[in-house]
């Protein structure tokens, strides 16, 4: 199939209302959308092999890289919760078990995103990206996968606890690690020599990370020709995706444009914000997630505060309507389509629903769930894979 034939008659120019603008032309319609690479770049000092690929399972698994031995990188980044953890935020250090069912522990100051696909992130409309620039976290504040697997043990609430300082962690995690001798025979395996560093620690992570890969969506598959891919009402919410002004911030293979935007998002509980609950770069400013996956990486927003996917398009359908007045984001496509949608209807829905339906329909087009789901039987440390979960 010719995608540029395909998305002429997807997306008429004529119709698109885009945010701030009047409408865009045929070049940059077709640059909305692209799927997924078949696989991701590697950094030049950092290349993939299967060695380093099994070193970073390891280390990903296992809790010896935290404070207390009891918090490992897979904790709040589970294969069952699609490499996040199903809770508005994560519990760390002291919690038990996996998902919406761990209780106690430090609560962290923001949702764990997946780590599906960031590989990829950073990578624009036109598939361009360098993996030592891709930008990390809700904020941006660091980029590459090796610089965003240290962060994690630096946290006191994620991984690092209350009883070894910021300042003292990583050389702990260093020294625990060389007492291990199958983690020597590992890293001499993954790099060559039996040497155990920060550096080669954070490069096997990323390298292991960078193997978590969902590009074989609905969607990517529509998009590389398969017509059937798509039923009518997600064609429609795909339409109605770049008509609305969805697609000014979610854009391009991830569906992100990497930008960091003020959005208003509703506050959490006052219990939640007396843990220092993070409101965001500057003015409560977040990146733009990845939308894909999204079926399986619930609650949704920096802090989780919605449960749905509707109720996310609900939100954003009051902000085009006025009632977010904290939001630095003009919605003016949304509102005028909804404002259409209640003088006509859709697909026999009343007022906005067809809307809000076909909407959710085309983003759950973007789950691929042929991801790897291994699970360590165990880990060098003889810990627990994942820690207390």
């Amino acid at each position: 199939m010719n995608i540029d034939k395909t998305l002429r008659k997807l997306i008429p120019i004529t119709t698109v209302l885009l945010v701030g603008c009047g409408g865009i032309d045929d070049e940059e319609t077709l640059n909305v959308f692209n799927p997924l690479p078949a696989s991701p770049v590697f950094p030049v000092e950092n290349k993939s092999s299967e060695s380093k690929i099994e070193l970073g399972r390891m280390l990903f698994w296992d809790p010896i890289l935290s404070g207390n031995k009891d918090v490992a990188c897979a904790t709040c980044h589970h294969p069952e919760k699609g490499y996040a953890d199903a809770l508005p935020l994560s519990l760390g250090v002291g919690g038990y078990g996996l998902g919406d069912n761990r209780a106690g522990g430090a609560i962290a100051k923001r949702n764990a995103s997946t780590i599906l696909n960031s590989a990829f992130n950073g990578i624009s409309n036109q598939g361009n990206y360098t993996a030592e620039q891709a930008p990390m976290f809700w904020d941006n504040r660091v980029v590459s996968l090796e610089h965003q697997a240290m962060m994690p043990i630096l946290s006191k609430e994620e991984m690092r606890g209350g009883d070894i300082s910021e300042g003292e962690i990583l050389s702990e995690v260093i020294s625990r690690l060389k007492g291990i001798p199958q983690y020597g025979e590992l890293f001499e395996r993954a790099f060559g020599s039996p040497e155990i560093s920060e550096q080669r620690l954070f490069m096997a992570i990323a390298t292991f990370e960078r193997t978590l890969i969902a590009n074989n969506s609905r969607f990517d598959r529509y998009l590389r020709g398969d017509q059937t891919a798509l039923n009518q009402l997600e064609q429609q919410g795909m339409q109605a995706f770049v008509e609305v002004g969805c697609a000014e911030c979610h854009s391009g293979p991830m569906l992100s444009d990497y930008q960091l935007h003020v959005v208003g998002t509703p506050e959490t509980s006052v219990s939640l914000a007396n843990h220092g609950v993070d409101r965001g770069a500057g003015e409560f400013q977040f990146r733009t997630p990845t939308l894909r996956n999204l079926n399986v990486t619930a609650p949704y927003m920096h802090n989780g505060i919605f449960d749905t996917l509707e109720e996310v398009v609900e939100f954003y359908e009051q902000a085009a309507e006025g009632e977010n007045i904290h939001s630095s984001l003009n919605f003016t496509g949304l509102a005028v389509e909804v404002r259409n949608l209640e003088m006509e209807g859709e697909d026999g829905n009343e007022g906005d629903d067809g809307l809000v339906a076909s909407l959710v329909a085309f983003m759950k087009t973007l789950e691929d769930d042929s991801f790897d789901k291994e699970i360590p039987v165990s880990v060098p440390s003889g810990l627990n894979p994942g820690g207390n979960i």
